[in-house]
């Protein structure tokens, strides 16, 4: 029975929240959040709570019912479509209004208006990077769709046809606790949460970069960061059954003043560190592959697909299906957003991951004065668009920020909102999310979809992020695209900040579709991506520099050596937990001189020696390599990459880089006199990490579960409301990535069979209440590796015992 403990857990966060009161100004009304008619008792859900209701609205034109599974799963039957997305509005808001409600604040940069002065240099942040501006325009390609805007529309009266019959004793907790209510929902909030999701998949570094680009030559740089593995296994291959384009259809050559304006290398020591405010956790990722016919037991296709996202709770989805005499599909969407966002439905499936490119790119202005009225550009001074973004703050008096529009985009940052670090620099972004664009339409394309020509039709209304579009048809076909608006570039172009007084450095147009990576049915007989590099080095395009290795290698390898491959394979293969960057580096690791080690030293040489390279939950041979591959890669960086917001090299180039060359040139620890080999710095690292493993010992937490700590968060980080010590394995560079904070937030598996049979599973629960025994009860089974199957209602079947609660809605 959960009642008990949410009282508990209530009456310690009404202390937390008292206590913040004093840095965010948002203690409730006690006697208001105490009462036992209206305040925090209401929220506690009864082990045996009913679900079953008979409800009216005018805006419905038929019938709808809805039917909820014992994991409280609704099935939605409705006799017209645009009901359907009236009644996901109703539901989605009806178990999650406030991970909606401050979502969309989150993403509009209105945090301040409810927790106080705290956050306001996220919201600031948000604001100047033109999340407003992005939203209308997306808002604006919506209602000139009619469909798009049919749909969205429906949801929004859905969503506030819940909020208009809510008792104050039924909001959500977080209302009560923050002490504020809902604002009636729009297509603009719609819109704010397909763009938070294009902010959070948007992987750009330019800051870093800059730094790092300054105080190093252009051949050490290169080495630090070189573009394309040696062990690459790129999302698609150049073969001649799916070559690449020959050459690029748009100009992509080095401007002529690159070298004196852009590539700045080796200028010595900088003074000041750039930072991106808002920057994305670096754990977000994903994993997808399908199996032709020529691979599975069955002769069918099989589709698995695990984003890998910030885990948190209320959980990032909703699992549903709808079902109208049109549409019949099952997945997970986002709540705030209408539509199914992965998963199935009688024909296809599909899956996603992200693209990992560059669409963020920051350019300097010279300004007039400091009024920003003016920039210099192509010869002449040119007027700059002011927008002023009015941020309201609890307890204060509201905020104008006012920011300047250029050709580029919005000046993020300037005097009165420098980047950390550095005053007086005008830094305008030029980011695709700011383009026209209607993803909410390819995902009601994609849930229509029956073939590939339609799943190709769909993806066309991809603009960002970019992603891994991944395809499985019951007819047999497999495909990948990696797709979205991806500016055509030269080399290293918008690694750094970029001139920005002229167009030289701009983009000089967007990639044609056609000419983005992809494949249908290749011999191999599979397509997969883990946001490696989509290509490798004969493709015309440049395509950055922010991608990963590892789980796409070992993906890879395993998919090229299975068949007659079935969905038990699949599932064992989605939650594997072996380390490939712990096989390449167990060469470098094991050249240690053992003769130099103590006792304490050879000890967890031999622990690590033992190890499986996997990293499993209780392990504890994954807790020595990750402690001393760590210190080793501090050991041979750190010394060079000083600054505090400087870019760091990826997951694969000290691996590779010490497999070939052992007298690499970063092994010498610059701040020393004598000149470190790389045995040294292997004995250095051994040491550095004995002391943290023997701290370890003593703590009890030499399994990998205890010190990777897995987390599942709650939005606003209420304990209470969170779990934590998940004992999970995994880490970002396994299949299973889960890390601690991030993880595979879904999995789901589908079999194309003409019974379509399908399994998924995703970190937290179907209710959003922290009082409710469906908030977090799909959590341990995640963490054990376990499947739902998920259940694809028929007509037929609304007597099953499946189903334990109806929802009827109807017009009158």
């Amino acid at each position: 029975m959960r009642i008990i403990p949410f009282i508990i857990a209530s009456a310690i966060t009404v202390g937390l929240i008292i206590v913040l009161n004093g840095q965010w100004g948002t203690t409730p009304p006690l006697g208001k959040f105490l009462s036992p008619q209206v305040g925090f008792w209401q929220n506690a859900e009864p082990a045996n709570e009913d679900f079953n209701a008979d409800l009216h609205f005018p805006h419905l034109k038929g019938k709808t019912e809805v039917y909820f599974d014992e994991r409280l799963v609704p099935h939605v039957f409705a006799e017209r479509e645009e009901d359907a997305y009236f009644i996901q509005g109703y539901i989605h808001a009806k178990f999650r209004l406030w991970q909606m409600e401050f979502g969309a604040r989150a993403a509009a940069g209105r945090i301040s208006e409810i927790l106080g002065e705290g956050p306001l240099q996220w919201d600031r942040g948000q604001r100047r990077l033109g999340m407003v501006y992005a939203a209308e325009r997306m808002v604006k390609e919506i209602n000139e769709n009619p469909v798009s805007k049919m749909q969205n529309e429906a949801y929004a009266t859905g969503v506030n046809a819940y909020i208009d019959q809510l008792k104050e004793s039924q909001l959500p907790l977080e209302f009560k606790l923050l002490n504020y209510k809902p604002e009636k929902w729009t297509l603009l909030k719609t819109a704010f949460f397909g763009k938070y999701m294009a902010e959070q998949l948007t992987q750009s570094d330019d800051f870093g970069f800059t730094d790092a680009h300054k105080i190093f030559t252009q051949k050490e740089y290169e080495k630090l960061f070189p573009l394309y593995p040696d062990s690459l296994k790129p999302v698609v291959p150049n073969t001649p059954e799916n070559p690449y384009p020959k050459k690029a259809v748009i100009d992509v050559s080095v401007p002529s003043t690159a070298d004196s304006l852009y590539f700045t290398y080796k200028k010595g020591r900088v003074s000041a560190a750039y930072n991106n405010i808002n920057k994305p956790h670096r754990g977000i990722g994903s994993n997808n592959w399908a199996v032709g016919p020529s691979k599975t037991g069955t002769g069918r296709p099989i589709l698995c697909s695990d984003p890998h996202l910030a885990l948190t709770l209320p959980a990032y989805y909703y699992e549903l299906q709808i079902t109208t005499p049109s549409l019949n599909v099952y997945g997970v969407s986002f709540p705030g957003i209408p539509n199914i966002m992965w998963g199935f439905n009688d024909s296809i499936a599909f899956g996603f991951t992200n693209a990992e490119r560059d669409v963020e790119d920051f350019y300097e202005i010279r300004f007039r004065d400091s009024t920003m009225n003016e920039y210099w550009f192509n010869g002449k001074w040119v007027k700059a668009v002011k927008r002023v973004e009015p941020i309201k703050i609890k307890g204060e008096k509201t905020l104008f920020d006012t920011v300047a529009y250029t050709v580029f985009g919005p000046v993020m940052y300037d005097r009165s909102f420098p980047a950390v670090g550095q005053k007086g620099n005008y830094l305008a972004v030029r980011w695709t999310a700011h383009d026209p664009s209607n993803e909410v339409y390819m995902f009601y394309l994609l849930n229509h979809a029956k073939n590939y020509n339609d799943f190709l039709d769909a993806i066309k209304y991809l603009t960002c992020p970019g992603l891994n579009c991944l395809f499985a048809s019951k007819s047999g076909d497999i495909a990948i695209w990696h797709n979205g608006e991806f500016p055509a570039k030269w080399r290293r172009q918008g690694d750094f900040i970029m001139p920005g007084t002229d167009s030289t450095y701009m983009w000089r147009g967007m990639i044609p579709q056609e000419e983005n990576p992809h494949m249908k049915n290749p011999v191999r007989g599979f397509v997969s991506s883990a946001n490696q590099l989509p290509a490798d080095s004969t493709y015309p395009y440049y395509m950055g520099r922010t991608y990963v290795l590892y789980r796409g290698y070992i993906i890879n390898c395993y998919l090229d050596s299975m068949k007659d491959i079935s969905v038990g394979d699949m599932k064992k293969m989605q939650t594997d937990n072996y380390c490939v960057a712990a096989e390449f580096a167990r060469k470098i690791l094991l050249k240690t001189d053992e003769s130099r080690l103590n006792a304490d030293e050879k000890k967890y040489f031999e622990m690590f020696r033992e190890w499986d390279n996997r990293k499993d939950a209780d392990s504890k041979g994954a807790t020595v390599f990750h402690e001393w591959w760590g210190a080793l890669r501090d050991t041979i960086w750190q010394d060079d990459l000083m600054l505090p917001f400087m870019a760091y090299p990826g997951e694969y180039p000290l691996v590779e880089s010490l497999l070939k060359d052992t007298t690499y040139p970063f092994t010498d620890n610059i701040n020393t006199p004598q000149i470190e080999t790389l045995q040294d710095q292997l004995i250095a690292s051994l040491k550095k990490a004995t002391s943290i493993l023997k701290k370890k010992e003593d703590e009890d937490k030499m399994e990998w579960w205890k010190g990777k700590d897995t987390r599942v968060g709650h939005l606003i980080e209420i304990a209470p409301f969170s779990r934590f010590h998940i004992p999970v394995g995994g880490g970002g560079d396994v299949i299973n990535a889960a890390t601690d904070v991030t993880g595979p937030s879904w999995r789901m598996i589908v079999q194309l069979t003409d019974q379509v049979e399908a399994y998924g599973i995703y970190v937290g629960g179907q209710s959003g209440n922290p009082g409710s025994r469906y908030y977090d009860n799909f959590i341990d089974d995640w963490a054990a590796g376990k499947y739902y199957t998920l259940w694809m209602m028929t007509q037929n079947e609304k007597n099953s015992n499946k189903v334990k609660w109806v929802m009827n809605f109807n017009s009158k």
